[in-house]
């Protein structure tokens, strides 16, 4: 993470409310390590005035994390918070999915890189300006193929247990149930959605449960089944997810979505209310 990005971050996290000069200054020069000293030397302010001001921004941000921020830890505190809500910094997305039917009314595309169907989507009031087409930049690596063939295999063995939930085709009760919260708080969200993202294998379909917009934010809510549990090629997949401009990605068992689907959409919805847009 670059200085940049921490500040970056750290102000969303603020709501939005920019560093002032000094605070910025305090920040990107104990964001290289130097002392109060050196600070207040280098752009000649008293040691005690920076010392205050830094006392004030780190108790600012402990506030605003969560936890005791201080100088010597806040490159740490940032890391953990971008694994801990899997925080997206870079702001471009590329997705391709089908968005006929879809109501992208108000929704912020903006810097978006989409590649989507949108037949008979209301785009009214959608902020898309900057969108632009996804690049064909291709590497190789067979797991993330394996990764696209599994996928492609699950979804052919799921459309024999097909659910039809108000015109959709569901797999699973889990995802009925979560299809109904999502469904009662009025949220915006496609189920089963065919994703084409560049992985180091190519361009890849990659399936989401459930594709989710809240607050102007793109979301994949995955659900895990008994025999089907997160490994390290799925997080690297989740990864250039994140990468690619989605906010979040994250996991939930079957059983907790079927059991309690209320309390899994309720905390998704918040955990993407927080990431940075």
């Amino acid at each position: 993470m670059t200085v940049e990005e921490a500040i970056t971050l750290v102000e969303s996290v603020l709501d939005y409310q920019s560093l002032n000069k000094v605070q910025e200054l305090v920040f990107r020069q104990s964001w290289d390590g130097l002392s109060y000293i050196e600070i207040a030397k280098s752009a000649g302010y008293d040691s005690d005035y920076i010392k205050d001001a830094g006392a004030k921004l780190w108790k600012q941000l402990s506030e605003a994390f969560g936890e005791k921020v201080k100088k010597d830890n806040i490159q740490s505190v940032l890391k953990r918070y971008t694994r801990r809500h899997k925080v997206n910094l870079q702001r471009n997305l590329t997705i391709e999915v089908n968005l006929s039917g879809a109501n992208l009314s108000g929704a912020n595309l903006n810097g978006a890189r989409v590649v989507a169907n949108f037949i008979e989507t209301d785009l009214s009031q959608a902020d898309y300006k900057g969108a632009i087409a996804p690049d064909d930049n291709t590497a190789s690596s067979e797991e993330f193929t394996d990764i696209e063939d599994e996928q492609n295999q699950e979804t052919q063995a799921g459309s024999e247990n097909e659910i039809n939930w108000n015109g959709f085709r569901l797999h699973s009760d889990a995802q009925v149930k979560i299809a109904e919260i999502l469904d009662r708080t009025s949220t915006l969200f496609i189920p089963n959605s065919q994703l084409r993202l560049t992985t180091p294998a190519g361009r890849q379909n990659q399936q989401a449960d459930f594709l989710i917009f809240h607050q102007n934010k793109l979301g994949i809510l995955k659900i895990d089944s008994g025999s089907s549990h997160p490994n390290a090629t799925e997080d690297e997949m989740c990864q250039l997810f994140i990468d690619s401009g989605i906010s979040l990605v994250k996991h939930y068992d079957a059983t907790r979505c079927s059991e309690q689907p209320d309390l899994v959409v309720q905390e998704f919805l918040e955990i993407l209310s927080h990431v940075q847009a």
